[in-house]
Formats: structure tokens, C-alpha cells, sequence
């Protein structure tokens, strides 16, 4: 299941990347008070040093993808998305730091434009739930992924605790919007937020897709009581696997 299920939602979702693009790392930062900064920096961190080739699909203005050229500066990495606006944003801010080892592509997760066993670890953060079919993208990511490579999905939900679940769903569905309308012009692109989050997976569900699309040593951490969630998993077929 997923939010995208014809071709006019699809359409939907690239015109609302499209048009919030000048504005996604201002607004991002309104909306999560800076915090979805943390979230990503925490996903940075865990990404294995040895990895020399990197992929990150759904890198929007590549705040994952220039955190990990600037930590890694040897590696390889590689980012895709299907926004050109949202590409030429994340390939502005790369060229302000002088990073050489990114090569931003415009691209579709459902159909990665790489060779089988080509990285040593993939990343998707806050984009999985914006595609069409999940499972579609998670077995394309693996198919890329070399035998033990690693996998990091970062993905927004709702929190578990039922008030605060409740508060987060208000200031998401009515205060969100409000603020794009008053801020930057966009009320009806801000209802995305809370549509595509409210219409994805629960967390459990999610770990249980990305078994099933054959990851290894599957594992979550949980961030401000469930708003956020980082799923990691191994390819199987490398060493001990």
C-alpha cells in the first residue's frame, strides 16, 4: 500500500516537491524546530567509514547526501531523486561547499538506473513514503546493494503515546498548512506532510516489509517518541551471512 496508488497522485507528489523546493531546508527547519537536523546527523554517523560507494535515493536538497561527501571525502557517493528542482537546489548548496565526490541524478527509486552489487551502502531518508510502491523500492535498493552491504531508511510517523500522537496530528494537518499559506505562499503543498505520513506504514510494518525484500540484522531506532524512525538492515550473501 502507499499513498501514490494512481498516475494523478504521482503527478501530485512530484508537482508538490517541485513547487516547495526553493523552500524545503527553510520550512523543514520551522516546522521541526531544526530537529530533523539531529535525526540526520545521528543516520550520518552510522554510516559504515569503510563504505566507498554510497547511493542516497530520494536525496531531495541532499542534506544526507552532503553530510556523508563532507564526512567521507574518499568515498564515492552517488544521489537520486525525481525532482530536478529539488536536485538543483541540493546541487547548489554541494558546489557552496567544494564537494567533489557527489554526483547528484535524476532519477526513479522504482527503477534505480545502477548495476546489481554496486554499493556498499544505501541510504533513504524522509522519501520512502512519498514513491509509489515501497516494496518496488526496497527490492531495487537491495538488488544495488553489494552482498553485506548496509541499508539506512529514515522515515517520519506519528508518535505511540495517544496525546501526543493527537497533538502531533493537529499542528501536522492544521497548523502546518497555515504556516506554508502565511509563510511561504503554500497551504495545499503543507497538506502533504500530514497526508503522505498518515497514509504510510506503521514502523512494524515497515521492519517487516524490509525482511521480507530479504535484509539481514534488521534493526529500528526512535526519535522524539516515535516521530521519527531509522531502519537499518544488511544485504544478505556477504561474509557470515
Amino acid at each position: 500500500m502507499s499513498i501514490e496508488n494512481d498516475k494523478d497522485q504521482k503527478k501530485r507528489a512530484h508537482n508538490v516537491f517541485q513547487k516547495i523546493s526553493y523552500c524545503y531546508d527553510f520550512m523543514n527547519d520551522i516546522i521541526t524546530l531544526g530537529v530533523h537536523r539531529l535525526w540526520k546527523k545521528d543516520l550520518i554517523r552510522n554510516i559504515p567509514v569503510e563504505s566507498k560507494k554510497i547511493l542516497d535515493v530520494c536525496c531531495g536538497t541532499g542534506d544526507i547526501a552532503i553530510g556523508m561527501g563532507r564526512k567521507l571525502k574518499t568515498s564515492q557517493i552517488k544521489a537520486l531523486d525525481f525532482s530536478d528542482r529539488m536536485l538543483k537546489v541540493a546541487k547548489k548548496r554541494a558546489n557552496a561547499k567544494n564537494l567533489k565526490n557527489i554526483k547528484f541524478i535524476h532519477g526513479s527509486a522504482l527503477s534505480l538506473p545502477f548495476k546489481e552489487n554496486s554499493f556498499d551502502t544505501v541510504t533513504i531518508s524522509l522519501g520512502i513514503r512519498n514513491t509509489s510502491d515501497y516494496k518496488k523500492v526496497l527490492s531495487e535498493i537491495n538488488r544495488v546493494l553489494k552482498p553485506g552491504g548496509s541499508f539506512f531508511c529514515m522515515e517520519a510517523s506519528y508518535p505511540d503515546p495517544l496525546l501526543i500522537r493527537k497533538i502531533l496530528k493537529f499542528y501536522c494537518r492544521v497548523l502546518v498548512p497555515i504556516m506554508g499559506k502565511i509563510i511561504v505562499k503554500l497551504q495545499t503543498e503543507y497538506r502533504w506532510l500530514d497526508e503522505s505520513v498518515e497514509a504510510f506504514l506503521s514502523k512494524e510494518e515497515l521492519t517487516a516489509l524490509i525482511k521480507e525484500t530479504k535484509f539481514t540484522d534488521v534493526t529500528l531506532k526512535t526519535y522524539l517518541f516515535g516521530s521519527c524512525t531509522l531502519h537499518c538492515g544488511i544485504k544478505g550473501g556477504g561474509d557470515g551471512n
